[in-house]
C-alpha cells in the first residue's frame, strides 16, 4: 500500500515540475523577446474608470485577461482590450478582419502616427472604438465599448485619456 502512494505522489511531483518548468521556459522566451504584457499596462480600475463608470456606485470586479494572438499579445477588460502588434501589416489585417472603419480620425497629441476609428461598425454588440498609436518601438491599439444608445465616437476621448496614462508604461 505504502508503495502505490509513494509511486503516485512521485509521479504527481514529476508532473508538476515538468509544468512548472514549461511555464518558466514560456516565461523566460518572452522575456527574452521582449515581449510585454498589455495587462500590466493598466488596472481593471483604471480601464473601467476610463469608461465612464462611477467608483462610488462600485467598480465591477475584473481580472484582465492575456492571449497570445497570431498579431502580438492582446489584453481583455470588461469594458475593451489593449493589442501590441508585432508590426502594421498585422494591426492592418486585424482591422480588415474588424470590418473597420475606412476612415481613420489623426489624433495629435497621443502619439506618433496616433488614430482613432471604429471596429465592428455595424454590430450593436461588438462594435467599439478603436485608439492606435505607433510609439516607434511598439504599435499598440486600444478598444473601448461604446455605451449603448450613445455614438461610438464618445470613446474617442476616453480612449485618449487612458492611452496617456497607458504608453508612459510601455517601455523602450
Amino acid at each position: 500500500m505504502r508503495g502505490w502512494w509513494i509511486g503516485n505522489v512521485g509521479a504527481g511531483r514529476l508532473a508538476g515540475a515538468a509544468c512548472a518548468l514549461a511555464l518558466l521556459a514560456q516565461g523566460a522566451a518572452a522575456q527574452a523577446a521582449g515581449a510585454v504584457d498589455p495587462c500590466t499596462l493598466a488596472t481593471s480600475e483604471e480601464f473601467q474608470r476610463a469608461y465612464g463608470i462611477n467608483p462610488k456606485i462600485g467598480l465591477l470586479p475584473d481580472t484582465p485577461e492575456l492571449n497570445e494572438m497570431s498579431w502580438g499579445p492582446h489584453c481583455d477588460f470588461a469594458d475593451g482590450s489593449i493589442d501590441l502588434f508585432k508590426s502594421k501589416s498585422e494591426m492592418e489585417r486585424v482591422l480588415e478582419l474588424t470590418k473597420a472603419v475606412k476612415q481613420r480620425t489623426p489624433v495629435p497629441g497621443v502619439g506618433k502616427s496616433a488614430f482613432f476609428t471604429v471596429v465592428y461598425p455595424d454590430d450593436q454588440y461588438r462594435r467599439r472604438g478603436l485608439l492606435a498609436v505607433d510609439t516607434g518601438s511598439h504599435l499598440i491599439a486600444i478598444t473601448m465599448d461604446d455605451h449603448e444608445g450613445e455614438p461610438v465616437e464618445t470613446t474617442r476621448p476616453k480612449l485618449e485619456g487612458l492611452a496617456k496614462l497607458v504608453l508612459p508604461r510601455l517601455k523602450s
